[in-house]
């Protein structure tokens, strides 16, 4: 049958016109907002995941095929729905499985309104699981004896972690390389750790800013380079620098025509020689010595 490029409109009247269907059956829309309906049956017939039934005193889950006690792989984050008819069995979610192993009720209610721990152990209605992000990586599901345990693998859901390992080795030479590349812009909101260098590449003048104190510090020295080149460095000895160029308090250093300059002490160790060095103590008095003597003062 043909497709129609119309607004979509339910028998209710209702109208989007942020939504279109293009002539290959293609839905674009301005966004979508999932729900869960408060309606137990509606949740039955339209939303469960897994059908539970036991046969043999196996649990059976119609999504997964006819074998006894299938393992299940759901994601953290996600919401997933049980549809329970398990009359001889009942139906619990465990941390373990072993007869000891505690029960793991974070994120599970049933259609009765029972939540938590009352929400397991159930024989029918609907469990509804909202897996937490802190789940484990394996739980189990088994029955009231339990006799049989039923494997249940948690995942990561694409995009989102609660921790991320990169194995690779590959080291990061440019922005485009590595073991790890983002396209756009990254946010961390705790510390950030570093094992080998960073560096900073692109167009413009990259900067290093806080908006509040910002400390740099070091084991040994903080080394001060310019294009590969070392001017110096600050350890707890101080700085260690050479000046060139530069001014302090607007007074030029090194300059080549005559300037000012005050000090609260200075100390010169080397003998002037020419008429535009700086004096020490001791010339000025040895030479006062001598001059007194040589004129008779």
């Amino acid at each position: 049958m043909p497709v129609l490029n119309t607004p979509f409109e339910s028998e209710y009247g209702f109208k989007g016109p942020g939504f279109s269907v293009d002539a290959e059956g293609n839905i674009v829309a301005t966004s979508i907002i999932t729900g869960s309906a408060d309606n137990d049956a509606e949740v039955e017939a339209g939303f469960v995941n897994f059908t539970v039934t036991d046969v043999d005193n196996d649990f059976i889950i119609a999504e997964l095929g006819d074998s006894g006690n299938p393992t299940i792989t759901i994601a953290r984050g996600e919401v997933y729905t049980f549809g329970l008819d398990v009359p001889d069995l009942a139906f619990q979610i465990l941390v373990g499985n072993a007869l000891d192993s505690l029960q793991y009720s974070t994120g599970i209610t049933h259609s009765d309104g029972s939540s938590g721990a009352a929400a397991q152990l159930k024989t029918t209605g609907t469990l509804r699981w909202a897996v937490p992000t802190s789940a484990p990586n394996t739980l189990y599901y088994a029955d009231t004896l339990k006799n049989n345990f039923g494997t249940i693998n948690v995942v990561d859901p694409l995009g989102q972690f609660s921790t991320i390992d990169v194995n690779s080795t590959a080291n990061a030479t440019s922005a485009t390389t590595g073991a790890l590349t983002v396209a756009g812009g990254a946010s961390v909101e705790k510390d950030f750790f570093i094992g080998g260098e960073l560096a900073t590449a692109g167009i413009g003048i990259p900067k290093l800013s806080s908006s509040t104190n910002l400390e740099l510090s070091a084991v040994n020295k903080i080394i001060l380079k310019i294009d590969e080149i070392k001017i110096g460095d600050i350890s707890s000895e101080g700085l260690s620098v050479t000046i060139n160029n530069s001014t302090i308090n607007n007074t030029p250093i090194g300059a080549t025509t005559p300037s000012t300059a005050a000090f609260t002490t200075a100390s010169v160790s080397n003998l002037p020689i020419t008429d535009i060095q700086v004096s020490n103590k001791q010339y000025v008095d040895s030479t006062a010595l001598a001059l007194s003597i040589a004129f008779g003062l």
